[in-house]
């Protein structure tokens, strides 16, 4: 039998033990919870949101939100809290601390950069991309475009901060792009605007064309997109003249108004899917290319990717192979004949006839004595 003094006694050992079993519980859970946080399997999309978040946080020199940033990524707190356990632990200033600050409670928590630590100011990075992106655009004088690029960069630069406007003086000679031959699209300003607007409208098109010494045609055009290549712009839709999409190029375009009706792009329609495998934009059937190369063209070519399946071999006698495959190969026999000498086709046989045409017919031409003009 027990005496009062013992149960007395008894009863706070009890307590005792349930108030240990339930901190023994907190704690086992916080450790549970700790290792879910840092020892997760990474993914390709958790390491995407990782990097947005960061980008989130390079743009916003007083920092974000925790919940902001959640809501901004699509992403739980709880998931905010993972990313920032792990940039804590990857990002360290030149004293060892974290790079990613954090202020505040709960939901409330804010997370900053330590901006003077990143080497300087994200905005003039922009900027410059934003600038340099667009000077090929300036080069073409091509109406709505030209004058858009420029008041554009005029008004990002006018919101940025003093200094970062000052590191950006003199910005157009130290990122200046080199066109190839552009074409001149000033005096066809009235017809680039209103192709323009009929993209972004998606707005049919009557257009009159006219290629060089032939009759013009007239297309029913819908205006799916408007693409650059090689310093020249192209209109690449669907016409009435046609079955497949066709490019036409702008300058080429005497007239175009309005039929009044509009169009939507097809479920299926994908510029990409068009020009992959093409050697530039001209598609014809697939054929597979063989061509031996020597001199300048096995030095330049090694160092480019015609095509993502391409295969270089090199010979016993020193030359180099390119075999590739590819939808057409009219601008690629033109490409070719630009190396001279350097560049044999090997097959298939109807490229290798036709180089040798356009060969042939260029030494018969430099055989004979210059003209006199």
């Amino acid at each position: 039998m027990t005496s009062g003094n013992e149960a007395v006694a008894a009863a706070p050992t009890a307590a005792a033990t349930r108030g240990r079993r339930v901190q023994v519980s907190r704690a086992s859970r916080a450790r549970t919870d700790a290792a879910d946080e840092t020892s997760r399997r990474p993914t390709y999309e958790s390491g995407d949101r990782l990097i947005r978040m960061f980008v989130a946080l390079l743009r916003a020199p007083q920092g974000r939100e925790q919940a902001a940033l959640a809501t901004e990524l699509g992403i739980s707190t709880k998931t905010v809290r993972r990313y920032t356990t792990v940039l804590q632990q990857a990002l360290f200033d030149n004293h060892g601390e974290p790079l990613l600050k954090i202020s505040g409670q709960g939901d409330r928590r804010r997370l900053r950069l330590q901006r003077d630590e990143l080497g300087g100011d994200v905005n003039i990075f922009e900027a410059a991309t934003m600038f340099f992106s667009t000077a090929a655009l300036r080069a073409l004088r091509a109406g709505a475009f030209d004058e858009s690029a420029e008041q554009l960069w005029q008004r990002h630069v006018k919101k940025l901060p003093a200094e970062t406007q000052r590191a950006l003086e003199h910005v157009e000679r130290r990122f200046f792009y080199v066109p190839f031959a552009p074409k001149d699209y000033s005096k066809h300003g009235e017809i680039f605007d209103a192709v323009l607007s009929a993209v972004v409208r998606r707005k049919e098109l009557e257009i009159r064309y006219l290629k060089p010494g032939k009759s013009a045609t007239r297309h029913i055009f819908k205006p799916y997109t408007l693409l650059l290549y090689r310093d020249a712009l192209y209109l690449l839709g669907e016409s009435s003249r046609h079955k497949k999409p066709i490019y036409l190029a702008i300058d080429r375009i005497e007239s175009c108004a309005r039929t009044g009706s509009d169009f939507s792009l097809p479920r299926d329609y994908d510029p990409a899917a068009l020009t992959k495998g093409v050697f530039g934009i001209w598609e014809g059937p697939e054929r597979e290319v063989v061509l031996r190369l020597r001199g300048r063209a096995a030095e330049q070519i090694a160092e480019r990717r015609l095509d993502p399946r391409q295969i270089l071999e090199q010979t016993r006698g020193g030359d180099t192979l390119l075999k590739l495959r590819t939808r057409g190969w009219q601008e690629l026999a033109w490409w070719i004949l630009s190396y001279g000498k350097d560049i044999e086709v090997i097959g298939p046989p109807e490229l290798r006839e036709y180089v040798t045409s356009e060969v042939r017919g260029a030494v018969r031409l430099y055989a004979r004595t210059p003209p006199r003009i």
